[in-house]
């Protein structure tokens, strides 16, 4: 069982307009908070995660490092940002709105689509956050390491636990948070669990995925389906909002860490080891010369396609 290594699972993660009225409430750094420092090739640090805004694009990961692109993923701007602590996941609700996670119970929020961002919270417990997702303006969730889980109804200004596995489950990694169409929550978590709520997180219930690796992430794909994506090259795919799944497993074995719809529907995924994998119900996969770790994966507004991971962020050609 593999009980524990958190430094493992994050290393596998990197190396694998609004109204002017609206404020975002500060929390005092502290003397500890460091900014994060600007650096000449930004785009080039280890990278965690990437995200849509509007028509930017952001990616987020070590030293507090956060990028935008306004020219899809042609060039890149280092934003400001307060701390200087490992970043895992970012969200927005529309072009100018966002948050975004981190180690030690970090909460960052922007109003400015992702050039500036403020310290909103430090978590209790400094609780190592992996994942980040907002509903509306209030309702927004953070989950992370042992279990941890969080729920906010006011934009982020306070936050509350909530309960997601019990017993043997109650202190799993929840690696990513994410929710389909029609509001369902979902988690995928270490030793191949998922949990899903249909009451906007009140209530949690253990998925049966068949599979025992770790689950790194998912998404809705375009017809309604529910993918998940982890260890030894595993794509889960549900077609009743996760009651059952069928595997479907890549000879190479990398873990998949993430993946976005292309243009025509079918999913691009990426993963360890420069890892890609191209398709619907069959895949094909590509190895990336350079073999580097792969960590996300956004398609930019002019169709093309940036990935991130251990070398920065690239942008690619095409989604084709």
């Amino acid at each position: 069982m593999m009980k524990r290594s958190l430094a493992g699972a994050c290393c596998t993660l990197i190396a694998s307009c609004m109204a002017a009225t609206l404020s975002v409430p500060v929390l005092a750094a502290g003397p500890a908070a460091v900014p994060a420092m600007k650096a000449r090739l930004a785009a080039k640090v280890p990278m965690t995660g990437l995200v849509r805004a509007g028509d930017a694009l952001l990616a987020l990961g070590d030293y507090g490092t956060v990028v935008r692109s306004i020219d899809h993923g042609r060039s890149w701007q280092q934003a400001v940002v307060p701390v200087n602590t490992l970043l895992t996941s970012a969200h927005f609700i529309d072009s100018q709105r966002g948050w975004a996670v981190g180690h030690g119970g970090t909460v960052l929020a922007t109003t400015d689509g992702g050039l500036n961002w403020v310290l909103q919270q430090i978590l209790e417990d400094k609780p190592v956050l992996l994942s980040v997702y907002f509903a509306s303006a209030d309702v927004g969730y953070a989950v992370g390491a042992y279990g941890s889980a969080w729920r906010t109804g006011d934009g982020g200004r306070s936050w509350s636990a909530m309960t997601v596995g019990e017993g043997d489950d109650a202190d799993m990694h929840l690696n990513q948070l994410f929710a389909t169409r029609d509001g369902t929550l979902f988690i995928a978590a270490e030793m191949g669990l998922a949990f899903r709520s249909e009451d906007g997180g009140t209530r949690w219930q253990r998925l049966e995925t068949g599979v025992s690796g770790s689950l790194w992430s998912g998404l809705e794909g375009a017809g309604g389906e529910v993918v998940l994506l982890g260890m030894s090259g595993r794509v889960l795919v549900s077609q009743d909002r996760g009651d059952s799944w069928q595997v479907h497993e890549d000879a190479s074995g990398q873990s998949l860490t993430g993946a976005v719809q292309a243009a025509d529907g079918s999913l691009l995924v990426v993963g360890a080891g420069g890892l890609v994998l191209r398709g619907r119900e069959r895949f094909t996969a590509e190895i990336r010369a350079d073999r580097q770790n792969l960590a996300a994966v956004q398609r930019t507004a002019d169709g093309a396609v940036v990935v991130a991971g251990q070398l920065g962020v690239e942008r690619l050609t095409t989604d084709r």
